[in-house]
């Protein structure tokens, strides 16, 4: 479990993460305040690997800064992002890391002219979802980039690749994730597995609260209004016990987080289990 209090960026951010009964925890996140240098920008993200953790340990210290540096070069946050994810795969690839992979959900928050918004981009099942007015709102998309949804099988199919009980050549339920340079040129003649992130746009207004970004060992046993709902429902019942343990050192955001890592395990996940909450 960790915590940042009081960031400039945004009011509270804290992660928790459980390994479940998986034989290794493959999960990583990172948390930026003043990204860039910008006291009101901030990034983080979940990356969930799977086959292993040198595709997901290379992610977590370098896409950021990948990021970083295409936002600097081309100044508009949704080709930074897209150019981040293309530039870090291809970069595996040459340091020879070819065989794991994870996926990925990153989030850019940054003050522009009109607004403050946030930048969503993701590959796989890992989600992001927003608390708006006390509903959820999916930053991500709905599809989770499952192979058993209809136009993720098709660009797969499309790519030279087959759908295998309900995974990509019989080996991995998602069509889009970085790393798994098996399922990609130049391995294969195209990349069966897309590198391509989803990217969406969303300006905040004074109804969005937080922001919870967890791998799918939490959303396979929680809906996004349930984790909306939990969270909002501890706040208020909690009050008094949140402000004593803040006066600890901790933050709700970091119990909450830990919560909802509790609440999947209790539900019956048997994943790794990893979870951000970020208050805006």
């Amino acid at each position: 479990m960790g915590f940042a209090r009081s960031p400039a960026a945004v009011l509270a951010a804290g992660w928790a993460e459980d390994q479940g009964r998986r034989a290794e925890m493959e999960d990583g996140f990172v948390f930026v305040d003043r990204f860039g240098g910008r006291q009101t920008s901030a990034f983080f993200a979940v990356y969930d690997g799977h086959g292993g953790r040198q595709v997901v340990d290379f992610v977590t210290h370098e896409l950021h800064e990948s990021v970083l540096r295409e936002l600097r070069r081309c100044g508009s946050a949704p080709d930074a992002m897209l150019q981040a994810f293309q530039s870090t795969d291809d970069e595996m690839v040459r340091r020879n890391i070819m065989t794991s992979g994870c996926t990925a959900c990153c989030c850019l928050l940054q003050e522009e002219r009109h607004a403050r918004v946030i930048y969503t981009a993701h590959l796989g099942d890992s989600r992001a979802v927003m608390a708006r007015g006390g509903s959820a709102t999916r930053l991500t998309s709905m599809t989770d980039h499952k192979a058993t949804d209809p136009l993720e099988a098709k660009r797969v199919i499309e790519a030279g690749g087959q759908i295998v009980n309900d995974r990509v050549n019989g080996m991995l339920a998602m069509t889009r994730a970085l790393g798994d340079h098996i399922l990609k040129t130049p391995v294969l003649p195209n990349d069966v597995v897309s590198n391509v992130p989803d990217i969406t746009s969303t300006d905040l207004s004074g109804q969005d609260s937080f922001v919870i970004l967890a791998c799918d060992g939490l959303w396979d046993v929680i809906s996004d209004q349930d984790a909306v709902a939990l969270v909002c429902e501890s706040l208020q019942e909690l009050r008094p016990l949140l402000r004593r343990l803040e006066a600890e050192g901790r933050c709700a955001a970091e119990i909450l987080a830990r919560m909802l890592v509790e609440e999947a395990l209790v539900r019956g996940s048997s994943d790794n289990v990893s979870c951000v909450v970020i208050f805006l």
